[in-house]
């Protein structure tokens, strides 16, 4: 929410003091962001397998038959 105070053209005055750098590296680090995506897929299949442990029953497969054969 803003206030008629406030100029619509630039930032709110609490942030007109703040500077935004950024250093340009020679290569991303594609190992570390690696690691992170297979943090993030572990995390939900933990998860998963978390809410599936309650349940009882397997869950069925979504043509509600096994596996023909």
């Amino acid at each position: 929410m803003t206030t008629g105070a406030e100029s619509p053209s630039g930032p709110p005055e609490r942030m007109r003091d703040y500077r935004v750098e950024a250093e340009l590296r020679p290569s991303p680090d594609l190992h570390k962001l690696a690691q992170v995506f297979i943090g993030i897929a572990q995390a939900r299949a933990r998860q998963e397998h978390q809410e599936n442990a309650g349940q009882e029953t397997p869950p069925e497969h979504p043509g509600g038959q096994g596996v023909e054969s």
